[in-house]
């Protein structure tokens, strides 16, 4: 009797024990994948790194550092992100001063915005190829995808497979900066508009509703829209490249990217342009302005820009 009681108390405190170690490990364990999880999707802007704008008076060192570069002959764009535009740029009536610091804030903020949407799709690519290779997706997988599907406006919601994935990828997909910054250009009327200096408000988009939004000043009688504000810059970008990577009346630049993918081209504005004719009542004046606000202020060449590394690239 005593030696069976003695096996008990042996048992219990080797169970004790390896509760006390096995369940910590696994925690971490759990934790450890969760965070590689996010890290790897990226599918949050850090806001922590934004900055505030500069006042009326002064510029903050980085971006006053930022307006003395040649944004043009910069391929390493520092990662100088802004919550919101400056707002001395309605005051300055120098053109050229204007449409520069109006790029050197928004650029930053597009190429970070296509860098998430890059992670995007390298995670969607290292579960294609999971599931190529035979290997079940986890729980947190699908339910990655789900919420992507949901996104895009797909569809799918369980069971993915390759083809769906792919679907996923051909919507899943960045806007060129020189596309990016015309059309915020002619919307915003390069960053003057009330809309922008009130809502972070870059490219027109519109709510219904109780949404929030601001009232627009010239709104024609019976129409019930606002234009849709933001609290971050980077909101806006997302919001306008999600709408173009999903909306049915821009299937045709979704089209032109894919068809430049497969041939090994680069992605740029001026080829993905002309499928813009449904985002403005003005059709194919909309997308002729376009192209030429791409081509007088050389927009074209931000194409092959990307964000360094580190911003310690400003001390250069």
């Amino acid at each position: 009797m005593n030696v069976r009681k003695t096996v008990q108390k042996i048992l219990l405190v080797a169970f004790g024990t390896l509760t006390l170690v096995v369940g910590p490990f696994s925690l971490a364990r759990h934790m450890i994948s969760t965070a590689h999880m996010m890290a790897l999707s990226a599918d949050r802007p850090n806001y922590l790194a934004h900055q505030y704008p500069a006042g009326r008076a002064t510029l903050t060192p980085k971006l006053a550092h930022l307006l003395n570069k040649d944004l043009h002959t910069v391929n390493a764009v520092p990662r100088v992100f802004l919550t919101r535009l400056p707002e001395k740029l309605p005051d300055l009536k120098n053109a050229q001063k204007r449409k520069r610091m109006f790029t050197s804030v928004l650029l930053p903020v597009v190429l970070r915005a296509n860098e998430l949407i890059m992670a995007d799709r390298t995670r969607l690519k290292v579960l294609r190829e999971k599931l190529e290779e035979g290997r079940p997706l986890r729980e947190s997988e699908e339910d990655w995808l789900a919420e992507k599907s949901s996104q895009y406006r797909l569809k799918k919601r369980h069971d993915f497979q390759t083809k769906d994935i792919d679907i996923l990828l051909y919507r899943v997909d960045v806007i060129p900066p020189s596309l990016a910054l015309a059309q915020a250009a002619m919307e915003s009327g390069w960053g003057t508009s009330y809309f922008a200096q009130e809502g972070n408000a870059l490219f027109g988009e519109w709510v219904w509703g109780d949404s929030n939004g601001l009232l627009p000043r010239d709104r024609d009688e019976g129409k019930t829209h606002k234009v849709k504000k933001f609290d971050y810059l980077i909101d806006s970008v997302l919001s306008y490249m999600t709408n173009l990577n999903r909306h049915p009346s821009y299937r045709e630049l979704r089209r032109r990217r894919a068809e430049l993918r497969d041939l090994n081209l680069p992605v740029t504005g001026p080829a993905l342009a002309p499928a813009l004719v449904d985002y403005s009542e003005r059709g194919a004046s909309y997308v002729s302005d376009i192209l030429s606000i791409i081509h007088y202020n050389d927009l074209d060449k931000l194409d092959s820009a990307h964000l360094s590394v580190q911003d310690t690239d400003l001390a250069r």
